[in-house]
């Protein structure tokens, strides 16, 4: 990805990203073998795609709906992309048999006291 004038991400690893000559940027999410393109500029992302697709064999599932267990919802209309992780989350709870746990009230003292 640095090859062809992408930024690893200095925190994450596993983020590259890229300004664009409109001044948009394009970002690169990579873990094991799912790869997350995303950008306002479709072109671009196309573009990409054709370049990974010609140095790896991979698959086009789409606009993305869940990537490391997090499910992504977008309305276009409202121009709204929201992640949630609720999904994972009652799995993992599934896995320590916690699902059907009693919910209880957690006090709350005042921090402005």
């Amino acid at each position: 990805m640095q090859k062809i004038g992408y930024e690893r991400n200095k925190y994450d690893s596993c983020v590259y990203f890229k300004m664009l000559q409109s001044g948009e940027y394009i970002y690169l999410l990579l873990y094991v073998d799912d790869i997350l393109i995303a950008s306002k500029d479709k072109k671009e992302v196309c573009e990409l795609k054709v370049l990974l697709n010609s140095e790896f064999e991979m698959k086009d599932l789409g606009d993305a709906k869940k990537i490391l267990g997090m499910e992504i919802v977008r309305d276009r209309q409202a121009g709204t992309l929201s992640i949630s992780q609720e999904g994972y989350l009652l799995k993992v709870l599934g896995d320590f048999g916690m699902d059907r746990a009693k919910t209880v009230n957690t006090p709350w003292g005042s921090i402005l006291n």
